[in-house]
């Protein structure tokens, strides 16, 4: 099997296990956990709608239809799962990495980040006001 229907396949898969998921939460369930060290933001599990102070913090954000604002300057995200919508403001020359289907980032930053983005359907848009 060629590696491009074998990831259309997977990603197929990953599509249909986020719909899943969607289907079977309302809108009022939340799972997961959120911590924070002195080194970085992490948000886990689905349907978190949260805003953190990142104070130069790295976020980690994974899992299914969360919405999450970082206020303040990030040292960097790394985004996987589906259909997630996260704000951002990046340290210059931050690392970014967005995985998954359906997710969504906007970002502010003085310098491009650096992107790693896989997946399919994520949309990473950089927002007018820094840089």
């Amino acid at each position: 099997m060629s590696f491009r229907p074998f990831s259309t396949l997977c990603f197929a898969v990953i599509a249909a296990v986020g719909a899943c998921n969607v289907a079977l939460a309302s809108d009022d369930d939340t799972s997961g956990t959120t911590s924070s060290d002195k080194d970085k933001i992490e948000v886990s599990g689905n349907g978190h709608q949260r805003s953190f102070a990142c104070e130069g913090r790295r976020a980690v954000i994974e899992g299914t239809d969360n919405v999450i604002t970082f206020t303040g300057v990030c040292s960097g995200l790394e985004l996987s799962g589906t259909g997630n919508s996260v704000t951002i403001q990046l340290a210059p020359k931050a690392p970014l990495s967005v995985e998954g289907v359906n997710n969504s980032v906007r970002w502010q930053s003085s310098a491009e980040p650096r992107k790693n983005i896989s997946g399919v359907n994520n949309r990473v848009v950089k927002v007018p006001g820094r840089g």
